[in-house]
């Protein structure tokens, strides 16, 4: 018998409300003690898109000046923002508030992909209370188990909260519903359904580039699964394509670029090479393999699906964890895609047995299954009440750290460690030359030159005189070191004594302290001889000696000094008495989408080998230089194929309406 229609949406709402009481906290929580959660940077995202909205061109707070669509893909930091805007919350109480309804909607969107998938209404029921109950990577991972403290624990949740994966958790909730848009889309075959399904695709890759690559992954999983032609598969990849031409302002060639490359290193030494691709061409053909067993077996819709989609994730995670093969960077993240896929294929499998004939049993195993459950929700429920521990930020050093900067240092840029980096932006707009995101870098030389100043590499004696090199060539003005004793989470200073009695004290409370860095000007515009301009990168980060001329010109009182303003946040104005032998190093990381003009003329504007604009104005007496930065022709074809994407299927909409009628 046919379920009535209301029956669906009182699963939902049954799911939904499961989750909510599992983590009913974290809705009206500003700050948890997690304070090394890198949900912090998306707070600080979050702030800024709130306050700067009309203006997200140029990021200037972190790692010397990114464009803003580097510093994370913005669809959930919008979505904080609007939330706090609304409301009136806080950043950090609005991004808790958004991110916990999206960890409630996962099961949902996962019960909805399964009826799309065919299955019954029990069925669906079982995969979403399984990946609302069940971690089943804790089961088949022992580190992420002892993460947990249990394999009984809520992963998924020890990632929102823990980890701060807000973004991640937030794509997992929209992915099913990509895949249910595309095969709706792949099968009506209208305009209508083809935008909404490049949309909800958009979606997924401007939350999260984890739900990117998974969501790939399970689209190639249903195409498979589904037995689709060759049309098929050129309609999805069409699809696709209109989802990248709608999302491209946010995520253009340049960005990929940067994220490709920065992802290989962040977190370990993920480098593709000829091995990588030999795993990879061993995963395709068992990934064919099951596909033709699966389709011989004539499995259900759900189970293909699952099978491949788990084959996939599974594979990448499990090999990762139980040999040490990486197919892609930080491969161990993708466990909680890889729960995902079990709730489906169990759910299926716990189906087929309550469809047993003997009656006794079925009934049997629905008992268990609910004692199993209670008693689940039971452990979820006492670990979720410690996991969301408030704290009071205000007594943090992370907080008071960032004050100080704050009140003390104005718009000059600072290096803080570790969490103390994370937290900055998230109260104020003080720039830095760490930041919350660095896959999104795009000059290479500021993580060599972090990494140097933390562990003082091949240095020996000198490490704090490199150390102080650097910070003075890349415009920092005081840096914050944590001692062993620190309340700062991560203590990333091999050596926290390097600068003691080579830099002035500013503050300290503890065994955190804040030093002033030497600067002869503010400004972010420094004057020096050209000569003195590095034109090639140096070899690797303690070879500084190229270096040092350039450091000595920025202490040297006869050149003159440039003042810098601001006008916006994508506009600089900067005012100097030079002669034609002066060139201006510009403490911002180069980008091709800068300009700039002196005296009312366009002038070319290049990179030095320390990955900073140098600006040569050839000018003589006084000379006023303004900077442009507005993306480049690159940005500017971005927003014209987004345009041109959505205008034409407007277009084709209102034509098939047209022939309709």
């Amino acid at each position: 018998m046919r379920s009535p229609r209301w029956a669906g949406a009182v699963d939902c709402f049954f799911l939904f409300a499961l989750n909510a009481f599992i983590c009913r906290e974290l809705f009206r929580t500003e700050y948890t003690v997690h304070l090394g959660s890198i949900e912090a940077a998306y707070v600080a995202i979050a702030r800024w898109v709130l306050e700067n909205w009309r203006d997200l061109s140029w990021f200037p707070l972190w790692y010397t000046g990114i464009p803003f669509q580097n510093t994370y893909p913005p669809l959930l930091h919008l979505t904080v923002a609007l939330a706090a805007a609304l409301s009136g919350a806080s950043p950090a109480l609005a991004h808790h508030a958004v991110t916990a309804a999206m960890y409630c909607l996962g099961p949902l969107s996962l019960y909805w992909l399964a009826r799309r998938l065919e299955a019954d209404r029990l069925s669906a029921l079982l995969a979403g209370l399984i990946y609302s109950l069940v971690s089943t990577s804790a089961l088949l991972l022992s580190p992420v188990a002892a993460d947990m403290g249990s394999r009984w624990y809520a992963r998924r949740l020890h990632a929102l909260v823990h980890y701060g994966e807000g973004p991640h958790v937030s794509s997992l909730a929209l992915l099913p519903v990509a895949i249910a848009l595309l095969a709706i889309a792949l099968q009506k075959r209208t305009a209508w359904a083809y935008l909404l399904s490049a949309l909800a695709l958009a979606a997924v890759v401007l939350t999260n580039w984890l739900g990117a690559a998974a969501l790939a992954a399970a689209a190639v999983a249903w195409l498979a699964g589904s037995g689709a032609n060759k049309n098929t598969w050129l309609r999805a990849a069409g699809v696709a394509l209109l989802a990248y031409a709608l999302a491209s302002p946010w995520i253009p060639p340049s960005t990929l670029a940067a994220i490709r490359m920065n992802a290989q290193r962040v977190g370990g030494d993920y480098r593709l090479g000829m091995v990588q691709l030999g795993y990879w061409a061993v995963l395709v053909c068992v990934f064919l393999a099951a596909v033709i067993t699966l389709r011989l077996a004539r499995a259900s819709q759900l189970v293909r699906f699952a099978a491949l989609f788990f084959l996939l994730m599974g594979g990448v995670t499990l090999l990762a964890e139980w040999f040490r093969l990486y197919l892609l960077p930080q491969p161990h993240r993708y466990h909680l895609e890889m729960e995902m896929a079990l709730a489906l294929l169990l759910a299926a499998v716990l189906r087929r047995l309550l469809k047993a004939r003997r009656r006794l049993a079925s009934w049997g195993l629905a008992a268990l299954l609910l004692i199993g459950f209670a008693v689940q929700l039971r452990h979820y429920r006492c670990f979720a009440r410690r996991l969301l521990e408030p704290t009071r930020m205000d007594r943090t050093i992370e907080y008071r750290m960032a004050r100080w900067f704050s009140e003390n240092m104005g718009q000059r840029r600072v290096m803080a460690p570790g969490s103390i980096s994370f937290w900055m932006n998230a109260f104020t707009d003080t720039p830095q030359l760490g930041g919350g995101f660095e896959q999104g870098i795009t000059n290479p030389q500021i993580p060599a030159a972090i990494f140097q100043i933390y562990s003082g590499m091949k240095a020996g004696r000198r490490e704090g005189e490199i150390a102080v090199l650097w910070l003075k060539a890349l415009g920092v003005h005081a840096v914050a070191v944590g001692g062993r004793q620190s309340r700062e989470y991560y203590k990333p200073y091999a050596n926290p004594a390097k600068f003691q009695g080579l830099l002035t004290e500013l503050w300290r409370e503890g065994d955190d302290v804040i030093y002033a860095v030497p600067q002869r000007s503010a400004s972010l515009a420094r004057v020096v001889p050209r000569q003195v301009v590095l034109r090639q990168p140096l070899v690797t980060a303690v070879d500084v000696e190229p270096m040092q001329p350039f450091v000595a010109a920025l202490d040297d009182a006869s050149l003159p000094e440039a003042r810098w303003r601001w006008r916006n946040g994508h506009e600089v104005e900067i005012q100097a008495q030079l002669r034609p032998e002066h060139v201006l190093s510009i403490a911002i990381s180069y980008h091709p989408g800068w300009q700039a003009r002196v005296n009312g003329h366009a002038v070319p504007l290049a990179p030095d080998g320390l990955g900073l604009m140098v600006v040569e104005p050839r000018c003589e007496g006084p000379c006023f230089i303004e900077l442009l930065y507005t993306g480049g022709g690159e940005m500017l074809a971005a927003r014209l194929t987004s345009l041109a994407a959505l205008l034409g299927m407007v277009f084709w909409i209102l034509w098939q309406r047209c022939k309709q009628r």
